[in-house]
Parts: structure tokens; C-alpha cells; sequence
């Protein structure tokens, strides 16, 4: 290179160190839709009737309806979970799935169909996922296998055979159920609602597990 190149490139203000500092990047998370931000309040108290009762009003979008659906399966009110989760899990007028719906959401929905009695539903929606070492999903396999267990001779190979679940199944769950899409960070601090349903009753109540859950796409 020339001397009169090597001057060029030196004086080149493109390759001279910028006189600027450098500007921080000011990008940050979305925020949560209002009615999430109540309910998350509430949720942190263990006040998932108020969480549920605000958010049935709150609207149609996907982690609203997935937090309405966790609310109700602690409520106990399995049958109503499982309503709200097949409205926007499931494509409209037919039994698949949505594409765009996020495996949480889908967990949700097994949980929700085990809790209804149907854990052949729940295992056909894992199954889907294709994802076995997921800890959620391995929580809702030892529970059926838990649950496998404790069925007669005659019954458990029913099942093993054909998949045909005991009329008016229920299947017990030691934890409590439902993944929140966002960051939650339960503490529950005082005396958790009762859940009454198919697992529970006011006398043997589903156990209450404090956890916290990150946002998951």
C-alpha cells in the first residue's frame, strides 16, 4: 500500500473510533395486558376465584384464557378449565390443534382432560408435543402410572388394551396444576382456596405447592 493510502485509511472517518458513546439499548419486555397484571396480583395471594371472576370478563386473548384455565383447574372446576382450553387450544370446528398455540398451553389442556377423567386424551395431546423429558409433562406421566397402578386386574388391562378409561375415572394429583404464561412468582401467604372436584373435596383438599412460573412461547 501506497503512503499516500496508508494516509487516506487513517484519515478515513468510517474507521475512526466514534467521539459518540455508545447509546444503551432501551428494548424491554412487553408489559402485560392490565387484567393480567390484577390477576397476577391476586394469584400471588392464593385468590384464584377473584383472578378467575376477573379475567372471564378480561377478553379472548390466548394468556388471558390460558390463565383463566389454570385459576379454574386450582378451583377445582375442572370441567369448566377444560371448556375454556378446547375454545382456543383447539381449531375451530375441528379436534386438532392449533399450530400457533405454544406446548404450555397444550400441557394445560392435557391437564385439564386428566382432571375431566380422560387421561387417554391427556396422553394423546403429550404424545403430540414430542416432548417426553419435559418436567411437566414427566409430572403428568407418573400420575397416570401412579394411577395405572391402582386399578383391578381386569380393569388395568382394559385400559393397557384399549385405552378405555373406568367410568367416572378420577385420578388423584399431588401438586398442584397448571403452568402461568407469564412470570407469576407465587406466595401464597395465607390459607389457599379449597379446591373441590374430581381429585379433591373440602375434607382432602388438593395439596397447594408454591412455584413460580416463567414466561414460556
Amino acid at each position: 500500500m501506497s503512503m499516500r493510502a496508508k494516509n487516506h485509511a487513517t484519515r478515513n472517518p468510517l474507521s475512526a473510533p466514534s467521539k459518540f458513546p455508545k447509546q444503551r439499548s432501551t428494548t424491554t419486555a412487553p408489559s402485560l395486558p392490565a387484567a393480567l397484571t390484577r390477576s397476577a396480583s391476586l394469584i400471588r395471594k392464593g385468590d384464584y376465584q377473584s383472578a378467575a371472576k376477573l379475567l372471564q370478563s378480561s377478553g379472548n386473548g390466548t394468556s388471558i384464557r390460558n390463565t383463566l384455565g389454570v385459576c379454574l383447574m386450582r378451583l377445582g372446576r375442572y370441567d369448566e378449565a377444560l371448556v375454556v382450553f378446547r375454545q382456543f387450544v383447539l381449531a375451530a370446528g375441528n379436534i386438532s390443534e392449533r399450530s400457533d398455540i405454544s406446548n404450555l398451553c397444550k400441557r394445560n389442556f392435557a391437564m385439564a382432560l386428566l382432571l375431566n377423567g380422560s387421561p387417554s386424551g391427556a396422553l394423546t395431546v403429550l404424545a403430540e408435543m414430542r416432548e417426553p423429558d419435559q418436567p411437566v409433562t414427566v409430572r403428568i406421566y407418573e400420575t397416570i402410572q401412579a394411577w395405572e397402578r391402582s386399578l383391578s386386574w381386569l380393569r388395568r388391562l382394559d385400559w393397557k388394551l384399549n385405552r378405555i378409561e373406568p367410568a367416572r375415572c378420577r385420578i388423584p394429583i399431588d401438586f398442584e396444576p397448571g403452568e402461568f404464561d407469564f412470570e407469576c412468582g407465587e406466595d401464597v401467604t395465607g390459607p389457599p382456596t379449597v379446591s373441590v372436584g374430581n381429585s379433591g373435596s373440602p375434607d382432602n383438599p388438593v395439596p397447594v405447592l408454591q412455584a413460580t412460573f416463567s414466561q414460556i412461547d
